[in-house]
């Protein structure tokens, strides 16, 4: 006679063997532990019917396995389909009188060969047309069955086996170089711009040459020929011979180049600009290097320190 149970927690239906009746189970579904009741009057007078009519097939049809979940250890806390499909349990030893045959379900080893040889199958077949085939699903029906079940888990295991690790040592040297690079940008790069300068200036004020000459004094101007600009030209100022000297008294002379507009201005050096005071000769040379002819009213100029020595020529 077969107990029929209902699980308070899934509402699954279990049948359960009358000798388990008293003994503790648990719900090969949803794990809830029960006590297995004592078979109720109707159950008896239905398996008394079964077996007055043994002409008449029995229905195993069950929403769970006809055996009760052998008893799992309290430290295990999943239930592995493997280990239920592969366990030697007590099973149904004879088929009912009138009943078929229960159609053989494959084993898991079967299941995973057949599973292996699927997608190298498809795997080849896709190399050879060129095209990228997903697994074709396996010939054995096991929706909705443990099987099924563990089927999918092995494919998921074999997809997240081959999906690329993450190493933590790169995550963690990525991390640190982000961080440094932060650190260069907001607060070591304006301080190497501070110390940089501060350099550049000790530097150029320990390279410095105070200029120990005479006063200078500015001397500019615009240099045309035949109404035009001048470009290029070189004009310098050198010492009047006309004018005369001591013996220790010395000679000075600048010089300076046209812009595109024909100005220019007179250097001393080349990092001093002016001139000192006293009367000075023009000579005006042209780019290409030609000397070019200043007229005598305007061949001789006095640079003074008082007036503003602005020295227009018009050759």
């Amino acid at each position: 006679m077969t107990i029929r149970y209902t699980c308070s927690g899934c509402e699954s239906v279990l049948k359960i063997k009358d000798e388990k009746a008293g003994t503790k189970g648990k719900c090969p579904k949803c794990k809830t532990e029960f006590l297995v009741p004592q078979p109720s009057s109707d159950e008896a007078d239905a398996a008394d019917e079964s077996a007055a009519s043994p002409d008449l097939p029995v229905d195993m049809s069950v929403d769970m396995p006809i055996e009760l979940t052998p008893e799992v250890p309290s430290a295990s806390t999943e239930f592995d389909p493997a280990d239920y499909l592969s366990s030697s349990g007590s099973k149904p030893s004879s088929t009912p009188y009138g009943s078929a045959a229960p159609e053989r379900k494959p084993s898991v080893a079967e299941l995973m060969r057949d599973f292996e040889a699927t997608k190298k199958k498809d795997k080849d077949k896709g190399k050879k047309s060129g095209e990228v085939s997903k697994p074709a699903a396996s010939t054995y029906e096991t929706s909705g069955s443990a099987a099924d079940a563990l089927s999918r888990a092995y494919q998921q295991k074999r997809e997240s086996a081959s999906a690329p690790s993450v190493n933590q040592n790169d995550v963690k040297n990525a991390e640190e170089r982000a961080a440094m690079m932060t650190f260069l940008k907001t607060r070591l790069g304006p301080g190497v711009a501070i110390v940089l300068l501060l350099i550049y200036g000790i530097t150029s004020y320990m390279n410095y040459t105070p200029y120990e000459g005479p006063a200078l004094y500015r001397v500019y101007g615009v240099v045309k020929q035949g109404g035009q600009p001048l470009a290029n030209a070189r004009i310098s100022f050198e010492c009047d011979p006309s004018v005369p000297r001591g013996p220790d008294e010395p000679t000075y002379s600048a010089t300076g180049t046209t812009d595109a507009q024909g100005n220019y201005e007179l250097y001393f050096t080349a990092e001093y600009a002016g001139i000192p005071v006293g009367s000075y000769v023009v000579g005006v040379m042209s780019g290409n290097g030609a000397p070019v002819v200043v007229p005598d009213t305007e061949v001789r100029r006095t640079v003074s320190e008082t007036a503003d020595n602005k020295f227009d020529f018009n050759l």
